[in-house]
């Protein structure tokens, strides 16, 4: 389990996810979508909404620069740890390692 460890985000767990199948409001979703920050654990996350479905912990996830849906297609960035993996409109930190 990841902690943001940037000032603006200091504590933010970064292995939270929103699930659609609860029906989130607003409310429930606490960062905007694009956000980024840095873990305890040296990787660079990205919050991003699920574009469809995405196995737990895939390592070949893109996340869009635009629309920061993350999608099952190869990329750099890994998907949370989550049972039964995510389906669309799920929202979670999306790992990256950085160099």
């Amino acid at each position: 389990m990841a902690f943001s460890v940037t000032p603006s985000l200091q504590g933010v767990d970064l292995s939270n996810v929103v699930l659609a199948s609860a029906n989130p409001t607003p409310s429930d979703i606490k960062h905007r979508i694009g956000t980024t920050c840095q873990g305890d654990d040296g990787k660079t996350y990205v919050y991003a909404r699920a574009g469809g479905t995405i196995a737990s912990a895939v390592a070949v996830c893109t996340v869009s620069p635009t629309t920061f849906l993350a999608t099952n297609t190869g990329g750099a960035y890994t998907a949370p740890t989550i049972t039964g993996g995510m389906v669309i409109n799920d929202y979670a930190w999306f790992s990256k390692a950085g160099v």
